[in-house]
């Protein structure tokens, strides 16, 4: 599995406030937002092609990249010399190079710098998605915010995607990036049960890919969906159940020490 640097500052924030986006609290700690969750997830064909099949660039990737230029977009147009210095920061940060002026603070130069961020936004999107994708019950919670936002659009506005119930149609295709991003998050074990999928205590065990929002709930084949299950468990799931598995590694049991 690729590793990478510590998070920067500006995707942990933004991690915090995609959090509170998508399980509906944000307004209780930031105030009014720029965007509502069903404009940042934005029903078009581009959404569609992401949710029919699993990519490397997620609708979480995408629903967080939404905000962030929403943001700096924002920003960019009320918060003058604040906006150059916090933008050159994460310019420095992320090693792009760009041009600077005596008097950075005109609209022009304003405009070049947003355009210069484009790949940083993208860059913090992804470490946005490394930071939550974890988190199961998020990752439900949006799946089920995100079937919501669509089940009102007409089969005929998408016919390649939408099967004629108005659910996205199945894919089978499960890349091996996919299966080994799946079986790392869940240490190798059903998300349900917690048996061993590495095949190394019952060779018969094999991986099954499932998706927490079912396809007949309104669920995506997007890898914010999918978790890895055991056969027996994969069979017992219903197909309109949206529960997702409660088992989470961690490397020892924490006993608090006994001082006399």
């Amino acid at each position: 599995m690729p590793f990478s640097r510590s998070h920067s500052e500006e995707a942990l924030g933004t991690a915090d406030s995609i959090r509170r986006r998508i399980s509906g609290t944000y307004s209780e700690t930031y105030g009014d937002d720029l965007l509502d969750f069903e404009q940042a997830i934005a029903i078009d064909k581009d959404f569609f092609e992401i949710a029919f099949k699993p990519a490397k660039w997620t609708l979480l990737h995408r629903f967080t990249l939404h905000y962030l230029w929403e943001e700096w977009n924002y920003y960019r147009k009320k918060a003058g010399y604040e906006y150059i210095t916090q933008a050159y920061k994460i310019l420095d940060h992320y090693k792009i190079k760009f041009i600077t002026l005596e008097n950075p603070n005109t609209p022009g130069h304003r405009d070049y710098i947003l355009d210069q961020l484009s790949t940083p936004l993208k860059n913090i999107a992804h470490e946005v998605f490394c930071i939550l994708f974890n988190d199961k019950d998020l990752m439900r919670t949006f799946g089920e915010r995100t079937a919501q936002a669509f089940e009102n659009i007409p089969v005929s506005q998408y016919p390649d995607y939408l099967h004629s119930t108005g659910r996205i149609k199945r894919s089978s295709y499960w890349p091996a990036w996919l299966k080994e991003a799946l079986f790392y998050r869940e240490n190798g074990r059903c998300a349900k049960c917690s048996t061993s999928l590495t095949g190394v205590f019952d060779p018969s065990q094999k991986i099954q890919i499932d998706h927490i929002v079912p396809i007949s709930n309104g669920g995506t084949t997007d890898p914010t969906n999918l978790q890895i299950l055991c056969g027996k468990c994969n069979k017992e799931k219903s197909n309109l159940n949206n529960t997702v598995g409660e088992y989470i590694y961690v490397p020892w049991e924490f006993q608090p020490a006994s001082f006399i």
